[in-house]
């Protein structure tokens, strides 16, 4: 603005010594001032008015249960089977955007260990601390892990049945026993939506257990594998899907954004008035003074 106000001046100075008249650079002069002004009042976003508007809310609850039995120590992946979940788990977590993650861990039998929450830190933080010694009695108790879920997402539904709950199973499949019928109608009935990870190799690895490796009563090495064919059949039953995590194969990521694709549902809608931005009124008059400056010339020394 100094530098286009020194050459206004020098303009009219010049104008003046040569005895014609400057005011075409004055009306040039005081449109472009309009205008720039104008773009600036435009840039800054005016609001007069106000408009009522719908704002719609939606949500989905996210549970990770994760096998904590002794055989997810297993080292047909390294460093084992629940450090590898852990570490992938823990680095592709923020895929999950705006949902609600809690943790629920399981063995003999089942807890849960971190609360539905929007803190991806926290959640990062106590997967981190999972270890097979949180129980002290060894098993797999799949059953007890879905009826704690059940009860979890029962007690949200009575503060809001509409939210769309996801189950991420991370396990290996092993000794699982027989899922109650009556569980799976429960999820089904509450259209719980599951995902699996199975964790492991069909070959198997052995679990170790101090400086040595697990064995069984007969003194021989244990080795455990993943069963796959179960978790398959176990997740078609709930019209899930399936992945898989071995040293080869990393489906971490495309499972979380599965979870995230797992479209949300409508929660509430709420009115809200907005103040209404009026910057476009002033972007068209700066224009039509933007076109008049064009076609308008400045003849300053008449011949």
């Amino acid at each position: 603005m100094l530098v286009y106000a020194t050459y206004f001046i020098r303009l009219y100075l010049v104008a003046r010594r040569l005895g014609t008249t400057a005011r075409s650079v004055i009306i040039k002069f005081i449109i472009r001032s309009i205008y720039l002004g104008l773009c600036i009042l435009g840039l800054l976003g005016p609001s007069f008015g106000v408009n009522e508007i719908e704002a719609q809310a939606t949500g989905k609850d996210i549970f990770f249960v994760f096998d904590l039995s002794r055989s997810m120590d297993a080292i047909d992946i390294e460093p084992s089977r629940l450090e590898k979940a852990k570490f992938e788990i823990s680095k592709n977590i923020d895929l999950l955007k705006s949902d609600r993650i809690g943790l629920v861990v399981f063995s003999s039998e089942a807890y849960t260990h971190t609360p539905l929450t929007f803190d991806r830190d926290a959640v990062k933080l106590f997967i981190q601390k999972l270890n097979s010694n949180l129980f002290p009695r060894n098993g797999t108790d799949l059953n007890s892990a879905f009826a704690l879920i059940l009860k979890k997402f029962q007690s949200i539904n009575s503060i809001n049945s509409r939210k769309t709950k996801v189950i991420i199973l991370i396990t290996d499949g092993e000794d699982f026993g027989r899922i109650d019928q009556s569980v799976i109608n429960e999820l089904k009935k509450n259209r719980i939506n599951l995902l699996t990870l199975g964790v492991g190799t069909p070959l198997g690895g052995q679990i170790r257990e101090g400086d040595d490796f697990k064995k069984d009563s007969d003194g021989q090495v244990v080795v455990s594998k993943l069963n796959a064919s179960y978790l398959v059949n176990l997740t078609k039953s709930l019209n899930g899907k399936y992945f898989q995590l071995t040293n080869q194969l990393n489906s971490v990521a495309d499972l979380l954004k599965e979870a995230d694709k797992v479209e949300s549902n409508w929660i509430d809608t709420r009115k809200m008035t907005v103040a209404n931005n009026k910057y476009y009124y002033f972007v068209i008059l700066a224009f039509i003074l933007m076109i008049i400056d064009i076609l308008f010339t400045v003849r300053t020394i008449k011949i």
